[in-house]
């Protein structure tokens, strides 16, 4: 479950609450399934869903896109690439090319993010691995930026091993901020359990500038952390604001 703000309207520009968009994940393997779960979305009234790159595969991203476009659903993420440190058993070069490939997916599809996992630190030095890290992330900025995709950066695992995340020696956010690319936003990841009624620190920061909070699905408290935060965001809506945020956007 991702929440992100939508774009702008040229206009008019509503509130922030009124730009709050959430996407499901999408859980088909086969067309068949596909079909019944994009009637299942719309009934419910979901606009928008994550894509994994094996459903691309699986599924073909031509039928994909029809399906999904005939239920009034788009795209707003695919997911995942990278692995630039070779923890996740690709060269860089290869991970390198595997984040072009999935940009060229997500613009085919419509969508507005891709998910890049730098990949842990492993047997590097740290320095070492940042500086690789860095590298994979600038060579594919300008590729990004020819896509209009935005590369999200997960602040923590997204897959069922810690092999995918970067852990940086300060706040990731920070860390993420100091690479001073708006192509590149942090992808907040919500896992296990968490105070009832807290999200983590600088979640209202990131979505005012462009980031996104995603409610890991692959966590055993997945139901309980989204159930949370669709709470959170029905209060919001009930109060049509949050704290801080049209002091945020005037800032930036």
């Amino acid at each position: 479950m991702d929440v992100f703000l939508e774009h702008d309207c040229e206009w008019s520009r509503p509130s922030i609450v009124a730009r709050i968009a959430v996407a499901h994940p999408l859980h088909s393997k086969t067309t068949e399934n596909l079909v019944a779960e994009a009637e299942q979305l719309h009934a419910r009234g979901i606009r928008f869903v994550v894509v994994r790159r094996q459903q691309l595969l699986r599924i073909g991203p031509e039928v994909l896109s029809d399906i999904l476009a005939d239920a009034g659903i788009s795209v707003s993420c695919v997911g995942f690439a990278g692995g630039f440190t070779g923890a996740m058993g690709m060269s860089y070069e290869r991970a390198a090319t595997d984040v072009r490939r999935a940009i060229e997916q997500a613009a085919a599809l419509g969508a507005r993010f891709v998910v890049v996992v730098p990949g842990e630190q492993g047997l590097h030095t740290y320095n070492h691995a940042e500086k690789t890290v860095r590298m994979g992330l600038a060579d594919a900025i300008h590729f990004a930026d020819q896509h209009r995709i935005q590369l999200l950066i997960p602040t923590d695992t997204v897959l069922n091993s810690a092999a995918d995340c970067f852990r940086p020696n300060q706040c990731p956010l920070s860390w993420i901020e100091q690479l001073r690319s708006p192509t590149i936003r942090p992808l907040i990841v919500v896992r296990g359990r968490n105070v009832l009624g807290c999200l983590p620190a600088g979640w209202r920061e990131s979505l005012a500038h462009g980031g996104c909070l995603r409610v890991c699905h692959r966590c055993s408290s997945y139901h309980r952390n989204s159930r949370q935060l669709a709470g959170i965001l029905s209060f919001l809506a009930r109060n049509d604001r949050i704290n801080g945020f049209e002091q945020l956007l005037a800032e930036s």
